[in-house]
């Protein structure tokens, strides 16, 4: 192995850890409001989420790549969206203790069965935003990076824009695959659902999570 190539992998495999560090952070934030053993369950989970994510996004990004004419090697793509990963698992230690805070001053300690679950739909709705804007930003900074860096006659905005929307696609539904992550009130906490492979996350925000906050908690 040459020295650029054992460089390259390194730098690669010190990005890889400290994404899979930051989101096992955030991970233990994400369901501390539930119980310690779920917060330890998803500090375990979500790293697979974010690292696996990236790594099933980067060969897409790489095609992509290649049809807008960014002429980026398979390696290069690689280390972008690793590096837009590790912009937005900085955000989530940045904000892991603000949504702490939040976690344990707005979710109820006890009440009934709707009260809970509306508690529940709020929360993950508030995780969803931050954890996408913290992968916006980090896709937002590497689009600044990547401008200087690929032909003028790539169409790198329409690039930008689908990797964007391949990394919310894959890592939705690699999330809701891993479920439970926020933890139901209502449902003992373990580490794989059952029912892992029903469904989807799309199919249960427009379903489930909107309409039982519409209604304020009430199942209709």
């Amino acid at each position: 192995m040459t020295t650029e190539n054992k460089e390259f992998y390194g730098h690669l495999a010190r990005r890889i850890l400290f994404v899979a560090a930051a989101s096992g952070v955030y991970g233990a934030v994400l369901a501390a409001w539930r119980s310690p053993l779920m917060a330890a369950y998803v500090a375990a989970k979500l790293p697979f989420v974010f690292v696996g994510t990236t790594a099933i996004v980067s060969f897409f990004c790489w095609m992509v790549g290649l049809a807008v004419g960014a002429g980026l090697r398979y390696r290069e793509v690689l280390e972008a969206v690793f590096f837009a990963m590790s912009v937005a698992g900085a955000i989530l230690l940045a904000m892991a203790p603000i949504v702490l805070f939040f976690v344990f001053s707005a979710a109820p300690d006890s009440g009934s069965r709707e009260t809970m679950r509306l508690a529940h739909s709020a929360m993950m709705l508030a995780h969803v935003v931050v954890m996408g804007g913290a992968g916006t930003v980090g896709v937002t900074l590497l689009f600044q990076i990547l401008r200087r860096r690929v032909p003028a006659e790539c169409r790198l905005v329409l690039m930008m824009c689908l990797w964007l929307a391949a990394f919310a696609v894959v890592g939705c539904q690699l999330g809701w695959i891993m479920r439970p992550l926020v933890g139901s009130p209502n449902i003992p906490a373990e580490l794989i659902r059952a029912d892992a492979l029903e469904s989807n996350f799309l199919e249960s925000i427009f379903t489930q999570i909107i309409p039982h906050l519409i209604n304020g908690g009430t199942i209709k």
